[in-house]
């Protein structure tokens, strides 16, 4: 071969390089097993809590500003839907997806009634706070919390980030009456609290649906073509909006975590009659493990307020 025909393939090849990475990265993703889908829950709770959403009257929204009695008459309004929400989350849910691009258009009327039931939730607790029935509103708090964790279960990124919103309304709900809760609601609380935690899922998870249901929606060659547009060309701000998700959630956990010390030393100081010099005291009579950092895997300090 002669040096000019040499340099002609080396040309060839680097100009055909890109097409050939393309090509090759699309027969992979395109081959590669899809995870079975998941069997939904019989009966699901999800489809009652999206009709408990559905329900939702009154400005919810507005429950941090409103008096007693504009919060009684919005929780008197949506007490079926309140009735119904706790009774779909005494059963499993599951995301009731759709592998079709015209998902999220018309999944948008769903989320948009779970953020209403998750603020009448709020807006029960509210009252019961300002007519100082702690108890009460702590178990709205934590119905909030309960209602975040099956929001997103079994669906795609949307659907947690939605889920982690609700929740962090409960906890920091929860975090305001705390020192209102007597020793044993601490103790309660706690072991809801712990058991919520235990049953949530991954976001190893949430990945793994996300990409199965991207997969699904957009089918053969033309489909695994746009996803692959969409993934090189959005690359920098896709990976941006998963590390805001992952900073999202690791504050969220993170407030849960803080949350879980104040109520075990409130619980401690009332059982004891003084503060806990620092969270091993609260192990294990209190906390079944020191509730760590999830940002630098380290456990977290006690510092009384």
């Amino acid at each position: 071969m002669t040096k000019k025909s040499r340099n002609w393939l080396i040309a060839i090849f680097i100009l055909a390089f890109p097409f050939i990475a393309f090509f090759a990265f699309l027969i992979s993703e395109m081959s590669g097993p899809l995870p079975p889908i998941q069997s939904l829950p019989h009966p699901n709770g999800y489809n009652d809590l999206v009709k408990a959403g559905q329900m939702i009257r009154g400005d919810v929204w507005d429950y941090d500003k409103a008096n007693r009695e504009k919060l009684r008459g919005i929780v008197l309004t949506n007490a079926e839907a309140l009735s119904l929400a706790r009774s779909a989350l005494s059963n499993q849910c599951g995301v009731t997806l759709q592998f079709s691009r015209a998902y999220l258009t018309n999944h948008l009327p769903e989320l948009i009634g779970f953020r209403s039931l998750a603020q009448a939730l709020a807006t029960e607790g509210k009252l019961a706070e300002k007519e100082n029935r702690f108890n009460d509103a702590k178990k709205s708090y934590l119905d909030a919390i309960h209602f975040g964790n099956e929001a997103g279960r079994g669906g795609i990124l949307v659907d947690e980030m939605l889920g982690v919103a609700i929740g962090s309304l409960g906890v920091e709900q929860l975090q305001k009456i705390a020192d209102n809760l007597d020793a044993k609601s601490c103790r309660d609380t706690i072991q809801t609290l712990e058991t919520l935690d235990i049953h949530g899922q991954s976001w190893a998870d949430v990945i793994q649906q996300e990409n199965a249901w991207s997969r699904r929606s957009f089918p053969g060659l033309q489909g695994q073509t746009i996803r692959l547009y969409y993934k090189l060309v959005y690359y920098r701000t896709r990976e941006r909006n998963y590390q805001r998700a992952i900073d999202t959630i690791k504050s969220t956990q993170k407030k849960e975590s803080q949350l879980l010390i104040e109520l075990a030393a409130r619980a401690y100081e009332l059982d004891k009659g003084h503060p806990p010099a620092s969270v091993a005291d609260l192990v294990p009579e209190y906390l079944k493990t020191a509730p760590q950092d999830p940002v630098t895997n380290t456990n977290l300090v006690y510092s009384p307020r």
